[in-house]
This record gives structure tokens, C-alpha cells and sequence, in this order.
């Protein structure tokens, strides 16, 4: 999959990311965007579901849940089908509100 050059440093930065952790919570897709590009930016949210689908793209083995906050993984839930991809995090929502994450299958509770 080719990306605009634009995505490029925001996609290896994602995959920095998941190699430390192994996982990717998706609200670092617009945090590490607006590294590069404005939030305010009209393609900024484009931009955002490139590098998502780019990364989805990479690794079609990770499990899309939800997790609490803090991140705990052994409460990750499954994601329902249709589910609307959130690849930012609202500031004013609350703390107990569920996070979407991509999840190597390996780290989820058996």
C-alpha cells in the first residue's frame, strides 16, 4: 500500500509504538498526526484513516477491542461489528469512558 509522504513518518512512528507495547491504542493515530499536520488541517482527518488502514493493513492478524483506562488488557472486550472507527480521543470525556485499541491476539486474556 502506497501512503502520501505525509504518512509516512506518522506510520513508523505507529509501528514504534506497537513494537514497544503491542498494542496500538487508536487515539494514537490523531496524536501522532497532529505532530505533522494541523488539526485544523481540512485533510487531517483523511490523513489519519490512511495511516490507520495503511497500519491495519500491516498487521490484519490484531484484534480491535475495547480497553478501560488506564490501559488493561486482561478487560479488553470485542469490538461489535460496525462498530464506528474512533481514531482520536475526546479531552472532555470521562476517564471511565472505553478506549478502541488494536491488540495482538497473544496479549488477551484466554
Amino acid at each position: 500500500m502506497n501512503v502520501l509522504p505525509v504518512v509516512t513518518p506518522v506510520l513508523e512512528d505507529l509501528e514504534e509504538i506497537f513494537d514497544s507495547e503491542g498494542f496500538l491504542p487508536l487515539y494514537q493515530v490523531a496524536w501522532t498526526m497532529s505532530g505533522s499536520v494541523g488539526r485544523d488541517d481540512v485533510r487531517f482527518e483523511g490523513l489519519c484513516r490512511e495511516a490507520f488502514d495503511a497500519f491495519s493493513t500491516r498487521h490484519p492478524d490484531l484484534l480491535l477491542v475495547w480497553v478501560p483506562w488506564p490501559i488493561d488488557l486482561s478487560q479488553a472486550r470485542s469490538v461489535a461489528a460496525g462498530t464506528p472507527i474512533d481514531l482520536d480521543l475526546d479531552p472532555e470525556a470521562p476517564t471511565d469512558t472505553p478506549l478502541l485499541a488494536l491488540v495482538a491476539p497473544d496479549l488477551l486474556p484466554a
